[in-house]
């Protein structure tokens, strides 16, 4: 079991990692309290009757959110309410994520919100999720636009118990190393290197214990440097965990990739704008890791277009992430004409390999 603390203005909290970590709920809960429970479809099936026995005592309520990703919208945050409402659900209440990235940020943004804030406790099941349970970013999507409304709300706990990540799909593996590769450019490229070494599959590094909990604790341990110095993201600083992500997020919504394999995907093209002479290197490294074998055929205009409403767009100007080097990342802004330029050059570029 690993820990770390998130150390923050006024706030703090505990990240556990582990195999055997879901007792350190009833740390944090309160028995006289109610909890709700955020889920998803495929998490309920696979693993609340599991939850259940560790929360025997506890008064508790569920809310699932069917497939998150695609209802983690107003519509379902109204719906929460109602049921929170119907149920008199009070301000004592104690909200836990239990589920992937997107029930966190959604059941994150329903406990900052809920008659003005109540307990929050994020419970990741996935891969994904090491980078989104961390840090207090919570939201919903509008409109196609992903995050575009949301908070900064901290839990009071973080509870990273990896057996959940071995009923992972492949393409749910995949999408989550996408973040650990982010948080790794961002750092040193350790975690890559120690890969390169003897691992050439991704599904059995999750089945590693002592491997996944180290790569979880690095990459998170990683993300909390950007973050206690810039917790609501004015500074800049921030700013560096979206290497890859401007593309992606126009790539996830008009194609249903899988999160990180679209930041993958982004990292390379950022490394291009970059003028990183590294980025076929990790455009061939993230292939032979299965990545990647449908993103190409891509439409130039429709990304271009989506990524106008990207929130970290400034002045008119379409803002990417650059990385020259390991740990020293930078912004670039682009106009339209001139992302229309590069993305057609860079697409060229990889269908020819």
């Amino acid at each position: 079991m690993k820990t770390i603390l998130i150390q923050l203005d006024h706030q703090c909290y505990n990240v556990t990692i582990g195999k055997d970590v879901l007792k350190q709920l009833l740390t944090v809960l309160d028995k006289l309290k109610s909890v709700l429970i955020i889920t998803d479809n495929k998490v309920a099936e696979l693993y609340i009757n599991y939850l259940k026995k560790y929360l025997n005592e506890y008064k508790l309520y569920f809310f699932n959110m069917d497939h998150a990703e695609e209802n983690k919208n107003l519509t379902y945050y109204e719906m929460c309410v109602k049921y929170a409402l119907e149920n008199y659900l009070d301000r004592d209440l104690q909200v836990i994520a239990f589920g992937g990235g997107a029930v966190g940020d959604f059941a994150g943004f329903f406990a900052s919100t809920y008659k003005r804030g109540v307990k929050f406790i994020n419970l990741p099941t996935t891969l994904l999720a090491h980078d989104s349970a961390v840090g207090g970013k919570v939201a919903v999507n509008v409109a196609g636009v992903k995050n575009v409304i949301g908070t900064f709300y901290q839990p009071v706990a973080v509870i990273y118990h990896t057996e959940f990540l071995k009923s992972l799909a492949f393409n749910e593996i995949k999408s989550g190393f996408g973040e650990v590769f982010k948080h790794d450019l961002l750092h040193d490229g350790s975690i890559l290197n120690a890969l390169l070494v003897d691992k050439t599959n991704l599904t059995e590094i999750i089945h590693d214990d002592s491997l996944i909990e180290e790569i979880i604790y690095r990459c998170i341990e990683i993300k909390k440097k950007y973050i206690i110095h810039d917790i609501e993201d004015k500074l800049g600083i921030r700013q560096a965990l979206n290497l890859g992500h401007t593309l992606a997020h126009a790539i996830e919504i008009l194609y249903n990739t899988t999160h990180g394999e679209a930041v993958a995907f982004g990292i390379c093209f950022d490394l291009f704008l970059s003028k990183n002479v590294e980025y076929e290197f990790y455009y061939k490294l993230f292939k032979k890791f299965g990545y990647f074998d449908t993103i190409i055929n891509i439409d130039i205009l429709d990304c271009v277009e989506t990524m106008k409403n990207d929130k970290k767009n400034k002045s008119g100007l379409i803002t990417f992430v650059g990385l020259k080097e390991f740990g020293r990342p930078f912004e670039i802004y682009l106009t339209e004409d001139e992302i229309n330029i590069k993305l057609t050059e860079f697409l060229n570029i990889i269908k020819s390999w």
